[in-house]
């Protein structure tokens, strides 16, 4: 299992999101309010292009955040 890093857009429909990534085998994994981000989890690759109603930009998740 992949796991992505979303960045939605403002003021988008977010239960036409959810069904969407549902009917896409995505599995919608943590949503951080405050941020504006979606943590997904996909067997397949995600890009930003299938979204582009819904998302900024898609990056796969790596262990070398750093703050």
């Amino acid at each position: 299992m992949i796991t992505y890093l979303a960045v939605l857009k403002k003021d988008i429909n977010f239960k036409r999101l959810e069904t969407l990534l549902k009917t896409k085998g995505i599995k919608l994994a943590s949503h951080y309010k405050t941020l504006g981000i979606v943590k997904l989890e996909s067997q397949l690759p995600v890009s930003v292009s299938e979204f582009q109603e819904y998302f900024i930009s898609v990056e796969e998740e790596k262990d070398n955040l750093t703050i």
